[in-house]
């Protein structure tokens, strides 16, 4: 069959491939999203979480989705769910910047350790290939200059999740140079969208917009001047999609974003704007692990793919918005 979401100078390219996937994760956030939209474009898609998972977000999908539930961090679930799938997106994270610092152990022990037994399982099957969705958010790190980071800039992250993400990339990249793993790496800048559970400490934009909707003040780290590159979801699954269409002798790593900058004022003042309400803050002292800037910038996967981010912050925002207000008067056509 043929893939029907490349889009630019790919969509030149007449690529045959079996169009069944794995999903690591696919009941999180970002996962989610991209299973979603897989299922519209007609993928067969198998869905590996843990049990007891909510599945609240796949509602819409879930009679085309293969569900598979077990351990990430068992060796004999990743196997099984291994099977037959020529390509594995892995969208399983347990930690975010901030509790990666209060237990580094954990967050090696559940997220870089795992990733390395699956790399090994994949060793073992030989034409299966890995999507991982990384963090350009935090392996870069402190940026040397306020320009959008690229791929070849250096990687300094100062948070065990940067690290951890980071690490993951290099044992991707040794099993791709040693084991001829085909691969994509996925640096993904700061993501937001309905499929967000916003009461959830992950996500400026979340976090902002749930507080704002409950008439609660907000507390910002430092003094608002933070920068940084936010991407919508639908954005996060059409470079996916898009991705995918691309042969295995295409591995790389490829910044996922806008490649414009935000600072968290300005981000107050769009929230403030769209949805119309008031705005309360207070300024708290900074974190050692937030850097100061931090914008992708996406011309390689342009260049290569022909994606580029479709939504503007602002317009991303009024989706948010539009979505909360709709399950505060239980809508039926919120999205989850």
């Amino acid at each position: 069959m043929w893939c029907v979401v490349c889009i630019g100078v790919q969509a030149t390219m007449t690529i045959s491939r079996d169009r069944s996937c794995l999903v690591l994760g696919g009941c999180g956030f970002l996962g989610s999203v991209v299973v979603r939209h897989l299922v519209g474009q007609g993928w067969h898609v198998r869905v590996f979480d843990k049990e007891g998972v909510d599945t609240a977000r796949l509602l819409s999908v879930l009679p085309s989705v293969e569900m598979m539930y077990g351990d990430f961090m068992n060796i004999g679930d990743l196997g099984h769910a291994l099977d037959d799938m020529p390509i594995v997106l892995h969208f399983i994270g347990t930690t975010i910047p901030q509790s990666s610092m209060t237990d580094i152990h954990f967050d090696i022990e559940t997220n870089l350790l795992p990733t390395i037994r699956l790399l090994e399982l994949m060793r073992s099957r030989p034409g299966q290939r890995l999507v991982y969705a990384s963090s350009g958010g935090t392996v870069y790190g402190i940026a040397p200059a306020h320009r959008p980071l690229r791929e070849i800039d250096v990687t300094e992250p100062i948070s065990s999740y940067g690290i951890a993400k980071l690490s993951i990339e290099k044992y991707i990249r040794l099993f791709g140079y040693h084991y001829g793993l085909p691969y994509n790496i996925l640096r993904f800048a700061n993501p937001y969208g309905e499929s967000q559970y916003t009461g959830r400490p992950q996500g400026a934009v979340g976090v902002f917009l749930h507080k704002v909707m409950q008439a609660e003040e907000i507390s910002i780290w430092g003094d608002g001047s933070v920068i940084r590159d936010y991407i919508y979801e639908e954005d996060v699954a059409l470079s996916t999609a898009t991705v995918l269409c691309m042969p295995n002798t295409f591995s790389g790593i490829y910044n996922v974003g806008t490649g414009t900058g935000t600072s968290l004022n300005q981000l107050l003042a769009i929230i403030r704007r769209v949805s119309g309400r008031d705005v309360r803050i207070s300024y708290d002292a900074s974190r050692s692990f937030d850097v100061p800037y931090n914008v992708l910038d996406v011309s390689k996967i342009a260049q290569e793919t022909g994606w580029l981010p479709r939504y503007s912050l602002e317009d991303g925002i009024r989706k948010m918005v539009a979505g909360i207000k709709c399950y505060v008067n239980d809508c039926q056509s919120v999205s989850l």
